[in-house]
């Protein structure tokens, strides 16, 4: 008796290790317009660093590509990861940002005995995330798509040229702010004590232009 459920419990977990070598992902990238402009990096898909929605880089980052991994029906959470630091890493990133994850289901049709036709449902689940790397500089604020200044950082750029929550974005060097990849790509390139300027205007609706020396992101 003892020998039987022995066997069973080693069968089973045979099949468990089967069954998770058979995981497979496919990974694909797509660049944005941005990453032709920043200098990439190249490391190994180890060296990636993931981060989710819910714990973000403490540093400013630059978005250089959509990521994805489709998996078959065996692959789990890890295989999918693995794939997108692979993904990341071929795009020159050194984050990859996970921001959803879903499942989708397969019908496979097939036979049996004489004619009868059999369904089988097989569920996909897929990984999507940014690769991205960090940005050389800092300037200090967290605003929304619209411009409106959320947060502050204390003793940072944009803290020193005045800048304080509540107030709204409008230009950054002359490009109207109207969603957060614009900022992104005025500071892609840039280097610390870098010179941007930015139009805003102030909690009494009075507007203003100053120039704001970035700083170096640490």
């Amino acid at each position: 008796m003892n020998f039987i459920i022995c066997f069973r419990a080693v069968s089973v977990t045979l099949l468990i290790l089967l069954l998770n070598a058979c995981g497979m992902a496919k990974g694909v990238h797509e660049f944005r317009p941005l990453a032709s402009d920043v200098e990439r990096v190249n490391i190994t898909p180890d060296e990636i660093e993931v981060y989710t929605l819910d714990n973000l880089p403490s540093r400013p980052i630059i978005e250089l590509a959509n990521i994805a991994a489709h998996g078959n029906g065996y692959a789990n959470n890890e295989v999918l990861i693995n794939t997108l630091k692979e993904e990341a890493s071929k795009a020159g990133a050194e984050i990859v940002l996970i921001t959803n994850k879903e499942i989708s289901k397969d019908e496979i049709l097939g036979t049996y005995g004489n004619g009868v036709m059999l369904a089988n449902q097989i569920q996909r689940p897929h990984l999507y995330g940014i690769a991205a790397i960090y940005s050389k500089v800092r300037f200090g604020i967290i605003a929304d798509n619209n411009g409106l200044i959320k947060y502050v950082t204390s003793n940072s750029a944009a803290d020193e040229a005045g800048l304080k929550e509540g107030m709204k974005l409008l230009t950054i060097n002359g490009r109207y702010y109207n969603n957060t990849s614009i900022f992104q790509q005025e500071i892609a390139t840039k280097k610390p004590n870098d010179i941007i300027e930015v139009e805003y205007i102030d909690n009494n609706n009075n507007k203003f232009k100053t120039k704001v020396t970035l700083k170096k992101s640490e």
